[in-house]
């Protein structure tokens, strides 16, 4: 929200062909109605897309949101049978994944085109500028009623859910006049680096490099301290890898200020 207007909309729901598909909405209405912790921009617009009767359905248990593994799971009863469903990061959720959801609403082993086409279509949703949702589930047995970390897995995926938040018309502007005034901005993000540079695209602002947060949970804070001058996108960042990054700057003798808007950024505030 910091360069856009943080007024976000449910934009699609779709399958790894990015076909239109109810039953990724469905699910992700299911996760955001259950789960017990503050509702983020992207579960209100969820919510606010249509309402759905959930009453069928019944809580049995909670794997909470955490910026470690960047997901969110609900255990749910539906007509005496259990489903855990998982909504997240794309790639955290993929990855956890070992069938597909087809056309038919049957779940499929994964193949080198499924996995292809799932990849080729959320990059074209990123690079669209939309901040995207990875949708899975799988059915448990009847007698569990708990549901942990480790019971993130085998799942099925679904598809994607896809949200867009446009920029703000005078944020170019803003940065433009920070640099006429010798103020460098980067950018800090737990966004994908495709949606973020979309987003810098609109607005005018150059990318000069791009530094992930995979990259940066293996860099030392000396190596760090050197990566930061050279990059000015930082993607896919922890709440932590923020607060690292304007260490590493105030190291190399910078006057660091700090602009944030989210949960994520309460340590580097």
């Amino acid at each position: 929200g910091t360069l856009t207007e943080a007024k976000i909309s449910l934009s699609c729901h779709v399958d790894i062909a990015n076909q239109d598909n109810r039953h990724v909405l469905e699910l992700a209405y299911l996760n955001s109605s259950f789960e017990t912790g503050v509702h983020t921009p992207l579960e209100e617009a969820i919510l606010a897309h249509e309402y759905m009767d959930v009453h069928a359905w019944s809580k049995l248990d909670e794997v909470p949101f955490d910026f470690e593994r960047r997901r969110l799971s609900v255990l749910l009863k539906h007509s005496g049978e259990n489903f855990l469903i998982v909504k997240g990061a794309p790639e955290d959720v993929l990855i956890h994944c070992d069938r597909y959801e087809g056309p038919d609403a049957q779940a499929k082993p994964w193949t080198d085109q499924s996995h292809t086409l799932a990849q080729e279509t959320l990059n074209k949703l990123s690079m669209d500028g939309y901040r995207v949702l990875g949708i899975a589930w799988k059915k448990v047995p009847a007698d569990v009623n708990h549901a942990t970390l480790t019971d993130e897995n085998n799942l099925v995926f679904a598809g994607y859910a896809a949200f867009l938040d446009p920029p703000k018309k005078d944020a170019g502007k803003a940065i433009d006049n920070l640099s006429n005034r010798g103020v460098a901005v980067k950018i800090l993000t737990g966004d994908s680096e495709l949606v973020t540079q979309h987003i810098c695209n609109a607005l005018d602002i150059p990318v000069i490099g791009v530094l992930m947060g995979h990259q940066i949970a293996n860099l030392d804070d000396h190596a760090l301290s050197l990566q930061t001058e050279a990059a000015n996108l930082f993607c896919r960042v922890n709440p932590i890898q923020k607060n690292r990054v304007i260490l590493a700057l105030r190291s190399r003798g910078h006057v660091v200020g700090f602009m944030g808007d989210g949960i994520n950024d309460a340590p580097a505030l």
